[in-house]
This record gives C-alpha cells, structure tokens and sequence, in this order.
C-alpha cells in the first residue's frame, strides 16, 4: 500500500511537533521543511532546508497532504495590538509565506491542506491579528484545494520549555482552569486546548473527512482531548 505523502511546516512549534506525532503513528512518508536542521535520531522523516524567502528556488517534490503550522512568535499582549513598527514583518511570516509554501505544494500536485489559524480570524477584522488570519485564510480558499481545513484554536495549553514566555502566560492559564466551566456557548470557543488535542483534530480531520472547507474550534478540538 502507497503510503501517503505529507508536508510539514513548522515542526518545532507546539502544535506542528504534535502534527509530527500524528504523522508517525499514521505511518506516512513525512518531509519537513525547516530553516535549519533538527536532530532526526530515528530517521522517521526526510529534512528539507528551506529559505523560506526563496521559495522559487525550491524543488518541491509531490505531497498529498501539507501541514502548515508556523507563525511569528508574539507576545500575550501583541494579539490585541501590534505595533505598527511590527505589522510588516508578521504580515509577511504569518500570511505571505504561508501563502507561497500553500501555492507551491499546490503546483506539485497536492490536493489537501491544513493551517493553523485562530478563533476570531475575520479579514475585516479591526485587530491587526485577527485582519491577518482572516487574510490568509481567504487566500488558501482561492488556491484551488479539494480539501481545506482551518484550525481555529484560542489559547494553546502544551510544553514551552523550550521556548521563551512571559510570566503572564503561566499566570493566565492559572486564571483560565478557574473560570474554564463558566465559558459555555459561543464563549466555549474562547476555552484553551491542549496543542496535541488540535494536531489530532487537524490530522484526523484532513484524513477522514470528506468535506471541501472545514473550520475546526473548541468543540471539535475537545473530541481529541
């Protein structure tokens, strides 16, 4: 049986290192494009090493499936309001290269895609965050997939000890566990999720579901809980 071929951006990130795990539980033929090399100890995976602002330079062999998970990293703060010094340069990760890699895996033949987004995303959105997730969105639609999939996660609870956070992140979360069960309706959506819980979602979902455009939210996420 062929196995199924899968792109993946953004592997060392807390939701695109969940999206890894999946992969290989799924046995699929798994190639990562990154910056910069990572420790492949078991050699489940192929690397690629990726200028990410040449991408024209790039040979992008056939994927059924592309998994894209990268970002800016940004502070709590920052997802209220971004400088305006700072919008061009999170503009440019977080939409422009998003939308290259999508166009590229696309050209090569890939027919199914699945992004990491985020609730509230709206292209006429006044937040500057929430303008450029919407953006992006749009964008992957007009592509030509047959099957799309936006994860649309609020607050992403998993490991960070690798990663550099502020102290308003842990005491945030410790906030969130105590009004947690009150969030109930439209206001569920706001509720946080384990990153991996999303990465199922996400990798289920592109695998099994028979739908053109999914958006997947806390009610989806919490099925993989």
């Amino acid at each position: 049986m062929t196995k199924i071929k899968s792109l993946l951006i953004g592997a060392s990130g807390l939701v695109g290192g969940e999206i890894l795990k999946c992969l290989y539980e799924r046995n699929q033929d798994i190639t990562l494009f990154t910056r910069k090399s990572s420790l492949n100890l078991f050699n489940k995976h192929k690397e690629i090493i990726v200028d990410f602002e040449n991408l024209n330079r790039v040979d992008f062999p056939h994927f059924d499936h592309v998994y894209i998970a990268i970002g800016m990293e940004l502070k709590t703060a920052e997802l209220i309001h971004i400088k305006r010094s700072k919008r061009s340069e999170f503009f440019r990760v977080d939409h422009d290269i998003v939308l290259n890699v999508a166009k590229k895996a696309f050209e090569s033949g890939a027919r199914s895609i699945s992004i990491v987004s985020a609730i509230g995303a709206d292209m006429n959105s006044r937040n500057f965050y929430l303008q450029t997730k919407g953006k992006i969105e749009n964008s992957i639609k007009q592509i030509g997939y047959e099957k799309v999939v936006f994860a649309q996660p609020s607050h992403l609870l998993g490991n960070r000890l690798n990663r550099k956070i502020g102290i308003e992140v842990p005491v945030i979360e410790l906030g969130a566990k105590i009004i947690d069960t009150l969030m109930v309706g439209p206001l569920s959506n706001l509720r946080f999720i384990k990153a991996s819980s999303v990465a199922r979602a996400m990798v289920n979902t592109l695998n099994e579901n028979s739908e053109n455009l999914t958006r997947l939210r806390f009610k989806d996420f919490k099925n993989y809980q």
